[in-house]
């Protein structure tokens, strides 16, 4: 029929003077929003909302629990909010129940409590909210307001994993690799995990390295397990950081091959131009780490190209070599100039070490003003052996 909004607010008003709920919930959004012929009244708006609540509609009900939750509308008030949240959710309003289930998990809003948390989204779960189903299955795994079954976790994570759901294969891959209360699948476990692992995740990179160390038969790898947590590292997993660590000062063989991976981790980017992973690889050179001895002129080779790219740290530790003459034929002229580029970069060593040059007259001409200079503000930034030399004139 032709567009009449004065016919139908009018048949709308009819029904509102009936109770009739739903008709009570619409006019009170007309009002709330504003609409062709009606005058945006907000106030009335939420009167005839709470009318429609207080009638039983769970449309009200989630909206007036949601404006309670967030303090909008209405003074804040998260205990009336989540009572009408429930009133809703009672009646299956799927959007009111994921609410109080996620508030009660929480704990910051209302009072902690697991298993009215559980409750409701497994209702929503059940309605196949994609999100409630893995909140289910997560409570599961953990035992979180809900006796602990990894089995039941499995059974609710299978169809998300199916359908690409990274979290969930995550933590079906965890469990397959667990096997706490079924029987461990490291060959299901692996592809889960290395799935969402190349898809740039370090707590999966992190979960294969724990099931190369731990796992059984053919999965119990140690290189494999170091080479993952090498993997995950990357991505600043603190544990996986930990666990390299631990496996570094428990075996001297582990300690090695960690050193070694690293290594090429670094050289594979070095020798595509990052310069980071240039003066990496000129560390690992200088110190002879992972190698029977020092190389310094490989080291020079290394930092020169991060240098070359402005890298604050790799000028410094070229300009020590050139002063030192390890490496490359010693020049202080040399060693000054790329102190200097170090040092425009706000580079405390560098400072320092350009400070007593000219303190000294070494590849410079000898200038108290200019070793002042750069002595304090080397200083300035908390170094030592700045604050030393500076008390020492």
């Amino acid at each position: 029929m032709e567009k009449n909004a004065d016919q139908a607010l009018h048949w709308l008003r009819l029904a509102v003077d009936q109770n009739h709920a739903p008709s009570q919930y619409l006019l009170g959004l007309v009002y709330a929003l504003g609409a062709e012929g009606v005058e945006k009244n907000p106030q009335e708006g939420l009167a005839r909302i709470r009318q429609a609540a207080n009638s039983g509609n769970p449309d009200a009900q989630n909206l007036l629990g949601t404006l309670y939750v967030k303090g909008e509308a209405v003074e804040k008030d998260v205990a009336a909010g989540v009572a009408w949240l429930e009133r809703a959710a009672q009646q299956e309003s799927l959007a009111a129940q994921k609410i109080p289930g996620l508030l009660y998990r929480d704990g910051k809003l209302v009072p902690r409590d697991l298993q009215a948390s559980f409750r409701w989204n497994m209702a929503a779960a059940r309605q196949a909210d994609m999100l409630a189903q893995f909140t289910v299955a997560e409570m599961y795994y953990l035992g979180e307001g809900v006796e602990q079954n990894r089995a039941e976790a499995a059974n609710w994570l299978t169809p998300l994993a199916d359908k690409g759901v990274k979290k969930a294969q995550l933590l079906l891959g965890k469990i397959y690799f667990e096997g706490q209360g079924m029987a461990p699948d490291y060959k299901r476990a692996v592809l889960l995990l290395h799935g969402v692992a190349v898809q740039g995740s370090g707590e999966a990179f992190y979960e294969l390295g724990r099931l190369f160390e731990q796992g059984e038969g053919e999965y119990r790898n140690e290189k494999e397990a170091i080479a993952y947590y090498t993997q995950a590292v990357k991505y600043k997993h603190a544990g996986a950081a930990q666990r390299l660590e631990e496996l570094s000062a428990a075996s001297p063989g582990a300690g090695s091959f960690v050193q070694s991976m690293e290594y090429m981790e670094n050289l594979n980017s070095a020798l595509r131009g990052n310069m980071l992973a240039q003066y990496n690889i000129g560390v690992f050179q200088y110190l002879g780490k992972g190698f029977e001895r020092p190389n310094y002129a490989e080291a020079a080779k290394w930092f020169a190209m991060a240098a070359n790219q402005g890298y604050a740290k790799a000028q410094y530790n070229l300009g020590t070599l050139y002063e030192s003459g390890e490496g490359v034929k010693k020049n202080l002229a040399e060693a000054v100039k790329w102190y200097r580029l170090a040092a425009e970069q706000q580079d405390a060593p560098a400072q320092y070490a350009l400070g007593t040059l000219y303190r000294d007259g070494l590849g410079v001409k000898k200038n108290a003003k200019l070793a002042q200079d750069w002595l304090q503000r080397a200083a300035d930034q908390g170094h030592e052996p700045a604050k030393k030399a500076l008390a020492q004139r």
